[in-house]
C-alpha cells in the first residue's frame, strides 16, 4: 500500500512540469535554431524541447573573456580545428585547480579555451564537437551568456555592444543595465549565477527567449524598465 501510494505521489508531482514542457514545446513552432551558449545551457535547451543539437556549444563551459572571442568571429572559431591542452597549460589552471576540474579535457580553438566539463575523454569531446558544429544554422542564431564564469560588468557591457541580432544575458541584479540583459532570480548578492541550468527551466519563460520570430520578445525587452523575468 504505501509503495502504491509512493507511486501516485511521484506521478502527482510530475504532472505539472510534463504539461508545462507540452505547452512550451507547442508554442515554438520553428526548431531549427542555433543556440551559442556561454555553457550548458544549450543543450539543457534542446533537451527540454526534445529536439537535436543545433549547436556544439553542450557539456561545456567558456570562460566570459574566450566567449566574447570565441562569438564575436564565430564562423572563423568553429572552422578551426579542434585541439587539446593538459590542464596545467590553460591559462585559468589555478581557476581550474580551485574547482577541481583539471582532469577534464580542456579544448582549444586559436585562443579561446572551452572546458569540456561533461566528457570523460578528449576524443568524445572532439567527436561530438564536430559533429554538432557542423548542424549549426546560421541563418537563425540565438546567443546565450551569464555572469559566471569569471565574467564582469564589463563582460556584460561589451556583450551588449556585440552586433548580434539575438542575444540576451542573465545577471543576478534586480535593476538591470542594459538592452540584452535580463535579470536571473536567486543569487541576488553574490558575485556570480552559479548555475543557470539547475533548476531549468523554471526561472525563465523559454517561449519569450527562443521565440520563431521574437517580435514579442523584441517588444518585451523594450517595454521593460526593471526586471525582466
Amino acid at each position: 500500500m504505501r509503495k502504491r501510494l509512493k507511486k501516485v505521489l511521484e506521478w502527482v508531482k510530475k504532472r505539472p512540469y510534463c504539461i508545462r514542457r507540452f505547452w512550451v514545446r507547442r508554442r515554438i513552432k520553428d526548431r531549427d535554431f542555433s543556440i551559442i551558449s556561454n555553457n550548458c545551457w544549450a543543450g539543457r535547451a534542446y533537451q527540454y524541447l526534445d529536439m537535436p543539437y543545433l549547436s556544439p556549444t553542450a557539456g561545456l563551459y567558456f570562460f566570459a573573456d574566450d566567449y566574447l572571442k570565441f562569438i564575436s568571429d564565430l564562423r572563423r572559431y568553429l572552422d578551426t580545428p579542434l585541439r587539446f591542452i593538459p590542464a596545467e597549460e590553460s591559462k585559468y589552471y589555478e581557476e581550474l585547480k580551485r574547482r577541481n576540474q583539471t582532469g577534464k579535457p580542456i579544448g582549444v580553438l586559436d585562443d579561446v579555451e572551452i572546458v569540456f566539463l561533461h566528457y570523460s575523454t578528449a576524443q568524445e569531446a572532439e567527436e561530438k564537437w564536430n559533429r554538432r558544429k557542423a548542424r549549426v544554422n546560421y541563418d537563425h542564431l540565438i546567443f546565450k551568456f551569464s555572469k559566471m564564469n569569471l565574467c564582469t560588468d564589463d563582460h556584460i557591457e561589451r556583450f551588449d555592444a556585440l552586433p548580434l541580432e539575438r542575444k540576451f544575458v542573465f545577471n543576478n541584479r534586480r535593476n538591470v543595465q542594459f538592452n540584452s540583459e535580463i535579470y536571473y532570480r536567486g543569487y541576488d548578492g553574490q558575485a556570480y549565477i552559479d548555475s543557470d541550468t539547475q533548476p531549468f527551466p523554471g526561472k525563465i519563460n523559454l517561449v519569450d527567449l527562443l521565440r520563431t520570430r521574437w517580435k514579442k520578445y523584441d517588444k518585451w525587452q523594450k517595454d521593460q524598465k526593471g526586471d525582466r523575468l
